[in-house]
């Protein structure tokens, strides 16, 4: 798991990860208080290289507020966890 690119990033950043086997991913986005904000991948995902994007959206759509987010990325061998700032 990278660091996402551009941080601090208004209005969206890029999140690239590596997966050296085809596997299981999840993708997800966390608020300051540990709550899901977004779920940016939840799928079987090929061996390689994978970026997303995420445009500082909740799960309906809505833009969420400036502050610090944490992103994980859960597979069925390894879990990391990244910070990242979003400033308006």
């Amino acid at each position: 798991l990278s660091q996402n690119f551009p941080n601090p990033f208004n209005p969206a950043t890029s999140i690239e990860f590596y997966l050296p086997q085809a596997e299981h991913a999840v993708l997800e986005i966390y608020n300051m208080l540990g709550q899901r904000v977004n779920t940016l991948v939840d799928e079987n995902v090929a061996a390689g290289y994978k970026s997303v994007v995420w445009e500082g959206q909740d799960y309906s759509g809505k833009a969420v507020s400036s502050g610090i987010y944490f992103y994980r990325l859960s597979t069925e061998t390894k879990e990391i966890i990244k910070r990242m700032l979003l400033i308006k």
